[in-house]
């Protein structure tokens, strides 16, 4: 299982690896702007090149911290937590160097974090656009990133995130713990 959990990430991973330009520099997003406290169980399903995989994850949310835990098994591969103090981040020695637990919590937080404090970490030229059941992430008017939500609030039930420019799809299935 932790061979599949690698594989996942890894998939995840070469799908996000195109030009940094096509990267969302999304920066700091202050935990507590997401305005509430929340713990989250996740099933998270990684659509890319053609491969579907799929791990577990936790999120837990308060007003000075982000953790976030990637998990096979019931074990522990990555870890990440965010707070004023900046991310940290612990992983098990088998992933592969290349594997960003920044990079999952940023898809996250692109998903769930309220719009007004997305746009106000994204540079000039990006933009945040919600709509009913869907919020789209633009730069220079192209759409990056779609993301379409089930549920009201967002973070409940099913969330879809697809980054068009590197060509995979998030499937997470979000429960209140």
């Amino acid at each position: 299982m932790n061979r599949l959990l690698i594989s996942l990430l890894a998939l995840w991973l070469a799908a996000c690896s195109g030009p940094a330009s096509n990267e969302v520099p999304l920066g700091y997003v202050s935990p507590a702007s997401f305005g509430r406290s929340l713990t989250l169980t996740q099933q998270i399903t990684v659509e890319a090149f053609g491969e579907t995989r799929g791990f577990e994850a936790v999120v837990a949310i308060d007003g000075d911290a982000v953790d976030l835990a990637a998990l096979a098994m019931g074990r522990r591969m990555i870890a990440v937590h965010l707070d004023a103090a900046g991310l940290r981040e612990q992983r098990d020695p088998q992933l592969p160097e290349a594997v960003s637990g920044a990079r999952i919590l940023r898809d996250l937080q692109l998903a769930f974090w309220p719009q007004v404090a997305l746009s106000a970490a994204l540079p000039a030229g990006w933009l945040v656009q919600d709509s009913a059941g869907r919020r789209e992430v633009l730069l220079n008017g192209a759409v990056i990133l779609t993301i379409d939500y089930a549920a009201e609030p967002h973070w409940r039930g099913r969330t879809i995130l697809t980054h068009h420019r590197f060509g995979y799809r998030l499937t997470i299935d979000s429960d209140e713990a």
